[in-house]
């Protein structure tokens, strides 16, 4: 259970403590024949007895460093254990921050933990969510900008600058194509959203308050124009509101208290920035942070990619690059470069596959969405099997949506392998992503 304290008081009786306040959704119960192994002073990892070896070889010794560098910047970690759950292949999500004990996707367990650094992101929710809490749905990004926000923080001290700008960028495209699909005026792509009646809660889980959300709090960053003293002003933020669940006024007000000569300033209502067009408008982030550092890692990504796109391969330029150093987000960024090219002159993607085995064979569910997505939009159907062995393995919306589209955009064998797909693996899914995956399949009114 998401709680401090367990013992067993009895053959099948289990008794709980949570000694903090914490909201109702973070309540969380998992049943099951679960064993569990240490990785770190203060952490666990539990599975089911067929996954606890590669669960303890993956985070074994990984999660402190997370968990102090947070510490240095946000304050005290308040909750004594940090322990992560894997879940079945059929969890939805990538994680959730369950105060003591989060829920991870076992995508986690590439075999190299290329994939580790993930859970970053559920530890800041350990003073981002759990600890200071959006008091309603229709504030979620002060729950999830200010995570994303701390994630690039520890991530930026623990892999540098260029990675984590890289990573963002990733982020930024993910919300670019998110508005796109949507169109920016839609009411969902404001910062603080309407529930109402005919809006499914559901929807409101986005791109926008993961990315918008962190392009406000970099604004909020820029304005102080100094990192330390936002950092420490993070650290007064989230002891001045713990325990409790707030507005974006609240945290508003709090800052502006907090730098009296910003607010001389009237910061709050610059032209085109004002803070409550932020929250209150649709659409593109008006301040977007500098991603330029990451230019270091994201140029030769570009260039190598350019490469392949071409008529004829120039076989010495690409064998003179060696991806083998490069990192996940590194290699994400290429196979995006590498989509948006294609389809490539015939023959380049099985050159390619055959190229980069590290690539076309990963075990990194990052890297498996990714080919099989080039896979599909050059119709190369000979490694067809990969996309259809990836959506057997997991049941991840993240990459489970992509891939359906990608099948229905794609020629008739493709879309035949997507209905195939969608009969043989309903009964292993989550209802909300079987009804999602319906909707692309099935035509409307079919």
């Amino acid at each position: 259970m998401s709680a401090n304290t367990w013992e067993k008081r009895g053959p099948n009786k289990f008794f709980f403590q949570m000694s903090q306040p914490i909201p109702s959704y973070l309540i969380a119960l998992a049943i099951g024949d679960l064993v569990s192994a240490e990785v770190g002073p203060r952490s666990r990892v539990w599975a089911e007895p067929c996954l606890i070896d590669a669960a303890k070889k993956e985070y074994n010794g990984v999660i402190e460093e997370f968990l102090a560098t947070g510490e240095k910047l946000f304050g005290p970690y308040v909750w004594g254990r940090y322990d992560l759950l894997f879940m079945p292949p059929s969890f939805p999500f990538g994680g959730m921050e369950n105060p003591c004990l989060t829920f991870v996707t076992p995508c986690l367990l590439a075999g190299d933990r290329s994939l580790a650094d993930v859970i970053i992101h559920e530890i800041s929710h350990s003073w981002f969510g759990n600890l200071v809490t959006n008091a309603n749905w229709g504030e979620f990004w002060l729950n999830e900008g200010f995570t994303m926000y701390a994630q690039r923080r520890i991530s930026t001290i623990l892999f540098g600058t260029a990675y984590t700008c890289l990573e963002a960028a990733t982020g930024r495209a993910l919300l670019r194509q998110h508005m796109d699909i949507t169109g920016e005026e839609h009411p969902l792509n404001k910062l603080r959203v309407k529930i109402e009646p005919g809006v499914d809660p559901d929807d409101t889980y986005n791109e926008t308050p993961y990315e918008k959300g962190f392009c406000f709090v970099s604004y909020l960053a820029h304005l102080v124009g100094d990192q330390d003293q936002f950092d420490n002003f993070l650290k007064a933020y989230v002891d001045e509101f713990k325990f409790q669940s707030i507005l974006a006024d609240d945290f508003l007000e709090f800052y502006l208290e907090y730098f009296p000569e910003l607010k001389k300033r009237r910061v709050d209502s610059i032209a085109g920035l004002e803070f409550d067009r932020w929250l209150n408008t649709p659409g593109w982030p008006p301040y977007l942070p500098d991603l330029s550092p990451g230019d270091l890692l994201m140029k030769p990504a570009e260039e190598l990619a350019q490469l392949w796109a071409a008529e004829e391969l120039d076989t010495k330029a690409i064998e003179a690059v060696a991806i083998s150093p490069w990192k996940t987000y590194q290699l994400v960024y290429f196979l995006d470069k590498i989509l948006q090219k294609s389809p490539l002159p015939p023959g380049n993607v099985k050159r390619f596959g055959e190229t980069y085995p590290k690539i076309s064979n990963a075990q990194n569910a990052e890297l498996r969405l990714r080919w099989g997505q080039i896979v599909l939009k050059n119709d190369h159907q000979e490694d067809f099997w990969k996309v259809k062995e990836f959506l057997h393995s997991q049941g991840k919306q993240k990459y489970t949506l992509p891939l359906y589209h990608a099948m229905m955009s794609g020629s008739e064998v493709a879309q035949t392998l997507a209905k195939e797909t969608l009969a043989s693996t309903t009964s292993q899914l989550h209802s909300n992503v079987v009804n999602y995956v319906r909707q692309i399949v099935e035509p409307k009114g079919g």
